[in-house]
């Protein structure tokens, strides 16, 4: 019995050696402080601080917040929040897009300024991402002049167009200057009184001429025929019209000396397109035409 009840006690001794070896193979279950890390930590941060500005729309400083919890250091939960939110943001910011008219070879850099900050253009324009709310932009281009534009957009709005024209204007070409007016020519033109008073004169003349000569040769004939002892009434004729003679001789003399004076006194006018103007009046006993112009 003493044999039996020592070979049970060694088996239990070894047993339960074997059970604490075991037991003291297997790793212990890993804490809380075991996941807390200066990375985790900073991922940790990153969400918090993003999260907070995505939620006050303040979009660019979201965005440079975000990229500390994308990493792949961050845990899978956060990293999801985090890409969703960079999405968001993406959404929300508005973009412009540029429309560029030129007539030059194109090798000169376009340069823009926004909101008086100068921002760096691609060689090929795409959308530029701006904040929501009015912007002013200022484009320059060498050997042009500046332009400036202002533009509003909306949260979310995209491509907003913005077109700008670097174009010279046509050179025109003046005409040339028209000649001088030439000087106005100044002359003395015949007034019409001076060819009435010269007609009346040549009129008057030739008319005394003729009563002369009648008078001469019927005194001519009476002293061949009957002199000295003409009739009366023939002596009378002859007298009649030697007197006619002279009046119409003194008044082509009067009439020629008026004729005389209105030319020596006529006017220097200056020269210009003579304007001639008729006018007929008419009423039941007669009709009358008048010519006015300069002669």
């Amino acid at each position: 019995m003493r044999g039996h009840h020592a070979h049970t006690g060694a088996l239990l001794l070894v047993g339960a050696m074997l059970a604490a070896s075991e037991v003291r193979a297997e790793p212990p279950a890993p804490g809380p402080e075991a996941l807390s890390t200066p990375a985790v930590e900073g991922c940790i941060a990153a969400h918090d601080q993003a999260g907070a500005l995505v939620r006050s729309e303040q979009w660019l400083e979201a965005r440079q917040a975000l990229s500390g919890c994308i990493v792949e250091a961050c845990p899978i939960a956060i990293r999801t929040d985090c890409q969703g939110w960079l999405e968001d943001v993406a959404t929300a910011l508005p973009t412009l897009l540029i429309v560029l008219e030129r007539d030059d070879d194109g090798k000169r850099p376009l340069r823009l300024e926004l909101d008086g900050r100068p921002l760096d253009l691609p060689e090929k324009l795409g959308p530029i991402e701006v904040l929501p709310g009015p912007h002013r932009l200022r484009f320059t281009l060498e050997g042009y002049e500046a332009i400036e534009l202002e533009a509003t957009v909306q949260k979310g709005e995209k491509n907003r167009v913005v077109t700008v024209r670097f174009v010279r204007p046509p050179v025109v070409v003046p005409p040339p200057p028209a000649p001088p007016p030439p000087a106005p020519e100044r002359r003395r033109p015949v007034p019409l009184a001076t060819y009435l008073y010269a007609g009346g004169a040549v009129v008057s003349f030739g008319v005394s001429g003729a009563l002369l000569g009648s008078a001469l040769a019927s005194r001519s004939s009476a002293r061949d025929e009957c002199a000295p002892g003409c009739p009366t009434s023939e002596r009378e004729s002859i007298d009649q019209r030697l007197l006619a003679a002279d009046i119409f001789g003194g008044v082509g003399l009067v009439l020629g000396g008026f004729a005389v004076y209105s030319y020596v006194q006529r006017p220097w006018v200056t020269a210009g397109v003579g304007v001639t103007r008729f006018s007929l009046h008419a009423d039941g006993e007669r009709t009358q035409l008048s010519l006015e112009g300069e002669f």
